[in-house]
C-alpha cells in the first residue's frame, strides 16, 4: 500500500479510558466484541490504513494489560489515572508524541465505525486549509446530547457550545461534534496547557481547543467535515448502542459481499465477522452465521441455520444445519444435516457425503 501522508507525519490518539459504567460488565467496554474484533480493534483498523507515524492508546489502568497484549508493540500505551476530561486523557499521550507528528488525529475509542476514508479527508481538510483544528461533524435529529457546532452567516464555524451552555436557539442547530479532530500537533500540545477546568464537572475538554484557535488565528482556524454516512459517528455507550453498532456493521459488511458476487438470500438473517472471506457465487442461506477466521471458497451454499466459527471450506461444498468448529470442509463436501464438527479432519470425513 503506497503511504496516503508521504512527507508530512500524522500522529493518532485514540482516547479509550472511559469507565464504561453502562456496559454493566468487567470486561472493558473497548474490548466488547463487534462481528468478531474487538471495538477499539475496528478503530485501529481504520487507523492504520493511514500508515500514521506514530499512535499512542490512552487507557484505564485495568484495560492496559489486556489491550497491549491484543494489540501488540505497534501502538503507544499510556494510562489517565484520573477521569478528568478528553482534554487532560489528550494530554497523557503528549510526552510520547511531541516533535514526533505534523498532525494530531485524537478518535474516542467507543466510535467502531468509522471509515478510513472519513478520516483521510478530514485530516486533508486541515492541511489544505492550513487550520488549526478540523472536526468530524454530523447531523443530528434530535441532536440531544451532543455540542453543537456554530457557523456564522457565510458558514464559517465559529464555536463549539455543550448542550448544557447553549441557547434556545444553539440547541436548535442540527449539526452537532462527533469527538473526532485533527489538529496542527505544533500548536496542539502546548494549547492543551490552556485549557480551563470546567467548573461544572471539574474536567478538561478537548473541545475547548476550538475556541482557543479562533481566538488565535481567527475564523477559518477552524474546519469541519460534515459527515456522509451519520452512522460512522455512533457511539457504544451501553449494549443496546453495542446491538446498534452490530446491526449497521453486519449490513456493511453483506453488502461488501453481495456487491462482490455473493448471493445473501436473507440479510437480516445472516451473521458475517468482519474477517471472514466468502468466495464468488457462493450462497448465504438464512440462518448461516460465519464467525471468526472461517473461509468459505466459490460456489458453495451454505445454510439454511448453519454455524462456521474458525472454519474452512472448500470450492462447491454444500453445508446445511451444521455447527463446525475449527475444522476444514473439502471441496464438494454435502454436510449435513444436524452435523456438529470440532477441531478434526476425520470428523468431517465421517459425514461426508458427496
Amino acid at each position: 500500500m503506497i503511504p496516503f501522508f508521504t512527507t508530512v507525519r500524522l500522529g493518532v490518539v485514540v482516547l479509550a479510558a472511559g469507565e464504561g459504567t453502562r456496559m454493566r460488565s468487567a470486561l472493558p467496554k473497548v474490548l466488547h466484541p463487534l462481528c468478531g474484533r474487538p471495538l477499539i480493534g475496528h478503530i485501529l483498523a481504520a487507523v492504520d490504513a493511514l500508515q500514521p507515524a506514530i499512535g499512542t492508546i490512552v487507557l484505564a489502568s485495568d484495560a492496559l494489560d489486556t489491550v497491549r497484549a491484543r494489540f501488540g508493540d505497534t501502538y503507544r500505551y499510556v494510562v489517565q489515572s484520573e477521569r478528568l476530561g478528553t482534554g487532560h486523557a489528550t494530554l497523557q499521550a503528549r510526552s510520547i508524541m511531541v516533535n514526533q507528528c505534523d498532525d494530531a488525529l485524537v478518535l474516542v475509542g467507543d466510535a467502531p465505525l468509522i471509515r478510513s476514508a472519513t478520516l483521510q479527508r478530514l485530516v486533508a481538510l486541515r492541511r489544505e486549509q492550513n487550520a488549526l483544528v478540523a472536526l468530524l461533524s454530523f447531523t443530528a435529529d434530535p441532536p440531544t446530547g451532543y455540542g453543537r457546532v456554530i457557523r456564522d452567516a457565510e458558514g464559517n464555524v465559529t464555536a463549539i457550545v455543550e448542550e448544557r451552555d447553549a441557547t434556545d436557539t444553539q440547541r436548535a442547530v442540527t449539526e452537532v461534534n462527533s469527538g473526532i479532530l485533527c489538529f496542527d500537533a505544533a500548536w496542539m500540545w502546548p494549547a492543551l496547557d490552556r485549557i480551563q477546568r470546567s467548573p461544572v464537572k471539574g474536567e478538561y475538554y478537548l473541545t475547548d481547543l476550538v475556541a482557543l484557535a479562533i481566538a488565535d488565528h481567527g475564523i477559518g482556524a477552524v474546519q469541519a467535515l460534515r459527515a456522509d454516512d451519520p452512522s460512522e459517528t455512533l457511539g457504544v455507550n451501553d449494549r443496546v448502542q453495542l446491538a446498534q453498532a452490530e446491526h449497521v456493521l453486519r449490513l456493511r459488511l453483506l453488502d461488501a459481499l453481495m456487491r462482490s458476487g455473493v448471493t445473501v438470500v436473507d440479510p437480516a438473517a445472516t451473521y458475517v465477522d468482519v474477517d471472514v472471506v466468502v468466495g464468488q457465487d457462493t450462497t448465504l442461506l438464512p440462518g448461516t452465521m460465519l464467525r471468526g477466521a472461517t473461509r468459505v471458497g466459490a460456489r458453495c451454499t451454505i445454510g439454511p441455520h448453519t454455524s462456521l466459527i474458525d472454519t474452512i471450506v472448500a470450492d462447491d461444498a454444500h453445508v446445511r444445519y451444521t455447527l463446525a468448529e475449527g475444522v476444514v470442509i473439502p471441496a464438494h463436501a454435502v454436510i449435513g444435516p444436524f452435523a456438529h464438527l470440532r477441531g478434526a479432519q476425520h470428523a468431517v470425513d465421517e459425514v461426508y457425503q458427496a
